[in-house]
């Protein structure tokens, strides 16, 4: 594997609080966080089999650690006074690992982001992530171009000359997305499963890979500071196991989904 060991699932909470300063204090002393309400895009490639991520359903992935890329893009939405309309980052490296002190990340942010929007981001997750901060070791900034197709079929991800991302996402004959499957995410309890066409990473001195025609998802979400202070998240009621705890699963059947 020629990468550094740069990160953890969801990992810009700390990019720009001090690092590890940040991590200690976040440990210790309560932030108060204000309301949040962010609506947006999610999408996340990594070396886990297509359409089979045991990190997605309580568990560790198969195969150890787990290199990935994981993208966020707030459509629109505010974390306090802070519009965070129009906000782009992306997490690149090894993302999951069972010993969570070899857990690193380099946070890829997008040029037309804000000091605010930045800071507030990384509070917001600082948030998410309360019971476990992680370490950021790299904080980038770059031209980050995302598009989806007409059809909402077809998403792609480019950071030039670092990262080429394509999915292409499966539908039944009346339209409707295939492969949708409860999950433990950031942004809510859906991912949908899609093709992985394209996934290199390139950047020099950090790390590379082309892990084309493994994991994919994309979800579409509308994430507010309520869920999580109502524990409506599946990831707030796991284990890592790799099995859906028993709240997991009545939280999955009372989405009318099957907890499998």
């Amino acid at each position: 594997m020629k990468v550094l060991r740069i990160a953890s699932l969801l990992t810009f909470a700390l990019a720009f609080s001090g690092l590890a300063i940040a991590a200690d204090e976040a440990k210790s002393v309560p932030k108060q966080i204000p309301d949040f309400d962010v609506q947006g895009i999610s999408m996340t490639e990594c070396q886990c089999t297509a359409y089979g991520c045991p990190c997605r359903s309580n568990g560790h992935p198969d195969h150890g650690s787990c290199d990935a890329a994981d993208f966020t893009y707030i459509k629109h939405g505010h974390y306090g006074k802070v519009d965070m309309s129009g906000f782009k980052a992306v997490l690149i490296g090894d993302l999951i690992d069972p010993d969570a002190s070899k857990v690193h990340g380099t946070a890829y942010f997008d040029k037309s982001s804000t000091a605010e929007q930045q800071k507030a981001f990384n509070e917001m997750l600082s948030f998410m992530f309360g019971w476990n901060p992680p370490h950021v070791v790299g904080v980038k900034m770059v031209d980050i171009d995302f598009k989806v197709s007409p059809d909402k079929n077809t998403y792609t991800l480019t950071v030039p000359d670092i990262l080429e991302e394509k999915g292409v996402m499966k539908r039944d004959a009346a339209g409707k997305p295939e492969h949708v499957v409860p999950a433990m995410d950031l942004w809510g309890n859906k991912i949908t499963y899609v093709d992985n066409v394209v996934f290199k990473y390139h950047d020099k001195g950090v790390g590379e890979w082309d892990l084309s025609g493994h994991q994919a998802n994309v979800k579409e979400f509308h994430t507010t500071k309520a869920m999580y202070d109502q524990k409506k998240l599946l990831m707030q009621h796991g284990d890592m196991s790799g099995t859906w705890t028993a709240e997991q699963k009545k939280m999955i059947q009372d989405m009318g989904m099957k907890p499998e």
